[in-house]
């Protein structure tokens, strides 16, 4: 069953097309990454997915159409959206941030055993409640990011280059619970990723944008094996 239906995605910033009619499909459960250069429209596919900006086209979530609906509600139906650089509210605490992901629902007892389930992800988190979102480490800061989309108890989780700036053992561990989190909780996930080899590790398929448009799509598998395909829009050999 697919999840995440897009069809001829349209959308950019006001009169600058950026995505050309975009086609792909996500498994309920799946992991999909999304690849390529930069410029090539990764950030804005996933800022149309969770209604940023404007689009035209079709976008279904288990069969709901999100096409047209504003941010607000399209989070309340169950997408989370942790953008590039993260969008932390600095000034805040790492508590208040994460009880922020939880906005949109109700049931106090229910958000409090979610923070729980959190921490048994992001161990480091709890050691940090009460102390500002700015004064964690580059990759604490991403945990927190996902932690609190994950306090949206999400159907879906976008994340636009979750490495960056991460030193490369810390992006080893954000991808093994990312993979973990996908596991256990079977959340629908689509990643934007700069670090291909390290997206399709934990992947089950993969689309390659190139000027807008998907150029490329297959298992991950099919993808990380192909040399060309890797030389040619990964920026790697196999």
């Amino acid at each position: 069953m697919s999840a995440l239906v897009v069809e001829n995605l349209v959308a950019g910033y006001g009169d600058a097309r950026v995505l050309h009619g975009v086609d792909l499909t996500v498994g309920e459960g799946e992991i999909c990454a999304i690849l390529g250069p930069n410029g090539a429209g990764k950030t804005t596919l996933l800022r149309a997915l969770s209604g940023v900006i404007r689009t035209r086209g079709k976008v279904r979530l288990d069969g709901t159409d999100l096409a047209g609906r504003s941010a607000d509600a399209i989070a309340r139906l169950g997408v989370a959206h942790v953008p590039e650089g993260r969008g932390t509210f600095m000034p805040l605490t790492v508590e208040d941030n994460l009880r922020l992901g939880a906005f949109v629902r109700r049931g106090k007892a229910a958000i409090e055993e979610d923070l729980e389930r959190i921490h048994t992800y992001f161990p480091v988190l709890k050691t940090r409640l009460k102390q500002a979102a700015g004064s964690l480490s580059g990759g604490e800061q991403q945990m927190l990011a996902i932690g609190r989309a994950l306090m949206l108890r999400p159907r879906l989780l976008l994340l636009d280059e979750p490495s960056l700036g991460l030193a490369p053992l810390v992006t080893r561990e954000l991808f093994r619970i990312v993979r973990a989190i996908n596991e256990e909780e079977r959340t629908t996930v689509v990643v934007v990723e700069q670090n291909a080899h390290l997206a399709l590790g934990i992947a089950q398929q993969a689309h390659v944008l190139e000027t807008g448009r998907i150029v490329l799509s297959g298992t991950a598998q099919q993808i990380r094996d192909d040399e060309q395909v890797a030389q040619s829009y990964l920026g790697y050999r196999v």
